[in-house]
């Protein structure tokens, strides 16, 4: 599980604020562990595999994101142009065609490494408006949303007609949202071995990193060993790509168990707003 906002390939969970203004009440998170007002940890704590946590995670997962794609498949499946840099021109439908289909009408190897599409929509698109960045350290710039081009993942349909540019990892940008999946399989294969509570896991220059709560346990080499072996292993998996809009109570309701990412959700998600959560694997 990886969560907060950033387009990627199907390599982790994430959850981003999504900016959709709606009247709501002051929105809590209850019962689980949570941070204190001294910043602690304070609740129960144990290392494990198998954390009871993910099987409630994946339980309100499912039923999520059920309406939400009842939701989608609500949507019209009107006709759309995708322009390409060279200026060819492909047909597609809105809520349908995928960046990964127009590269693989392609050619298979282009699907195989780009990583992330640069679109710049030629109408107006509801979805742009609806999410800011929320995974950054507080001093971290945000981008602005007024930029007309945006990272768009490369298995979620296209909304409206478009300029796009599909980014390998040559590409600065492409780079940064592969290391930003790859944050999310390192945050994955922690909980899978230690069962514990991730914090944020950014991209950086050359790298990324991911931090976790792990109560007393201190890592060492052989830890690190393990954790490889998990990531290696997800990799393997090929695991589907999901991506769900949430309101605040559900996603407090979502991550209950994590005081981290409640205290984020609470801290960043106006109340009557919603977020984006994108699931990879457990």
């Amino acid at each position: 599980w990886i969560f907060l906002f950033q387009p990627w390939r199907p390599l982790g969970w994430v959850l981003s604020i999504a900016l959709m203004a709606a009247a709501g009440k002051r929105a809590y998170a209850g019962g689980g562990p949570r941070i204190g007002e001294t910043g602690k940890f304070e609740g129960e704590f144990k290392v494990q595999q198998k954390a009871p946590y993910i099987n409630h995670r994946l339980e309100v997962w499912e039923k999520l994101y059920k309406k939400y794609a009842d939701a989608l498949a609500s949507k019209p499946r009107k006709d759309i142009k995708i322009e390409l840099p060279d200026g060819t021109v492909k047909d597609g439908k809105a809520f349908e065609t995928s960046p990964m289909e127009i590269a693989m009408s392609i050619s298979k190897g282009l699907a195989e490494s780009a990583v992330v599409a640069k679109v710049i929509y030629k109408e107006n698109v509801e979805s742009l408006t609806q999410c800011v960045v929320a995974d950054v350290e507080e001093d971290e710039p945000e981008e602005d949303p007024s930029e007309q081009s945006v990272l768009w993942d490369m298995t979620r349909p296209l909304e409206g007609s478009c300029r796009m540019e599909l980014l390998k990892f040559d590409h600065p940008q492409g780079q940064d949202v592969f290391w930003h999946s790859s944050a999310h399989i390192l945050g994955q294969a922690m909980e899978r071995e230690f069962g514990c509570h991730l914090t944020i896991g950014p991209a950086l220059e050359s790298g990324f990193y991911y931090d976790g709560f792990f109560g007393e346990r201190k890592l060492n080499e052989n830890d690190f060993k393990s954790i490889n072996e998990h990531a290696t292993q997800i990799c393997k998996e090929s695991q589907l790509f999901q991506r769900c809009v949430l309101s605040k109570e559900e996603a407090l309701e979502l991550f209950k168990e994590n005081p981290f990412k409640v205290q984020l959700i609470t801290n960043k998600v106006p109340d009557g707003a919603k977020t984006s959560c994108y699931r990879c694997g457990d």
